[in-house]
C-alpha cells in the first residue's frame, strides 16, 4: 500500500472511531453533565490513556520542550477552543445546523493554504467540496434548525479553529503518540477553565457515565486524535480534512446500529453523496501531487 493510501486509511479510521462519540456522548449528557465538564474528563481520560500507551517508549522519547509547547497551544487554542465552541453552537442552532457549518472546515483549509502557503489546489479538490456540501445538507434534511447570529458564528469560528489545527499539526515534527498527549492536555486546560468559570465543574459518581466518559476519551479522543496525525504524515491537510466528512456518515451508521435510530431516504442519498465526495478525493491523487501542506 502506499504513503498516501495508509494516509487516507488512517484519516477514514480517525473518523470510524470519532463516529461513535453519538454513542458514548448522548449516555453522558444525559447524567446532567455539563459540555465544559464533559470536555475536561474527556480530555483528561485521553491523556491517561496516551501516557499508558507511551511507557514502552520512554527511554527513546527525544523532548523538544519548545515544540511541545506549541502542540499544548494548538490543543488549547484550536482543539479544545473549537469543541467548546461547537457545543455551545449547537444549544443556540441546533446540532444539524452546527454540523453543517463546522464541516465547511476543508473549504477553510483550502483557502488559507491557497492564500497564505501559495498551494496549487487540483480542480477536483473544488468538486469535491462542493459534493461533500450538498452530501452533509441532505444528510441533515429534517433537522430542525434554527437560524441565530451567535450559534451561526460560534460554528464558524469551531471550523476556522479545527482547520487552523490541521495546518499547524501537519507542521509538527513529533511523533504522533507524543503530539496527542499534548494535544489532550492543552485541550483539558481550557475545558478545566471554561467549566471552572461556569462553575459546573464536578466530579461524576455514577460507574454507567465514567464507562461512557471513558469511551468518549478513548476510543473517540484519543485514538482518532493518534490516527490523524498519523495521517497527516503521508496526505496533506486538504486531503485529511475532506476524509474527515465520513465522520458524520460512521455517526449515522452507528446511531442506526446501537441507538436503534432511522433515518430518511433523503438522508441516505446524503450518506452516499458525502460517500462518494470522499472517494472524489482520493481519485483526486492522480490529477495533482504537487500538494505539500
Amino acid at each position: 500500500m502506499s504513503s498516501r493510501n495508509n494516509g487516507a486509511l488512517y484519516a477514514a479510521l480517525s473518523g470510524l472511531f470519532f463516529g461513535l462519540i453519538g454513542y458514548f456522548g448522548v449516555s453522558v449528557m444525559n447524567a446532567n453533565i455539563s459540555v465544559n465538564n464533559m470536555l475536561f474528563w474527556r480530555f483528561l481520560v485521553s491523556s491517561l490513556f496516551m501516557c499508558v500507551l507511551l511507557i514502552p517508549h520512554l527511554k527513546t522519547l527525544q523532548l523538544d520542550g519548545k515544540e511541545l509547547a506549541k502542540i499544548t497551544f494548538y490543543g488549547a487554542a484550536f482543539y479544545g477552543s473549537c469543541s467548546i465552541f461547537y457545543f455551545v453552537a449547537t444549544q443556540y442552532i441546533g446540532s444539524g445546523l452546527a454540523m453543517v457549518i463546522f464541516f465547511t472546515y476543508p473549504s477553510i483549509v483550502l483557502l488559507i493554504n491557497f492564500a497564505f502557503f501559495g498551494q496549487k489546489i487540483s480542480k477536483a479538490y473544488y468538486l469535491a467540496l462542493i459534493v461533500i456540501f450538498i452530501g452533509m445538507l441532505l444528510l441533515m434534511s429534517g433537522s430542525k434548525f434554527n437560524f441565530n447570529l451567535m450559534g451561526i458564528s460560534l460554528s464558524l469560528l469551531s471550523a476556522v479553529l479545527y482547520a487552523l489545527y490541521l495546518i499547524f499539526s501537519k507542521t509538527s515534527t513529533v511523533p504522533a503518540l507524543l503530539s496527542t498527549l499534548f494535544v489532550s492536555i492543552g485541550a483539558m486546560l481550557v475545558s478545566l477553565v471554561a467549566a471552572c468559570i461556569e462553575k459546573t465543574f464536578v466530579m461524576p459518581t455514577r460507574f454507567d457515565t465514567w464507562f461512557n466518559i471513558c469511551g468518549i476519551g478513548i476510543i473517540c479522543t484519543a485514538l482518532p486524535i493518534v490516527l490523524l496525525l498519523k495521517g497527516l504524515k503521508h496526505i496533506t491537510s486538504l486531503q485529511a480534512s475532506i476524509l474527515s466528512v465520513l465522520e458524520p456518515v460512521f455517526v449515522v451508521i452507528f446511531g442506526i446500529l446501537l441507538l436503534g435510530e432511522k433515518i430518511t431516504p433523503i438522508q441516505g442519498v446524503g450518506v452516499s453523496v458525502l460517500l462518494g465526495g470522499a472517494l472524489l478525493s482520493l481519485l483526486s491523487y492522480r490529477f495533482d501531487g504537487k500538494i505539500t501542506n
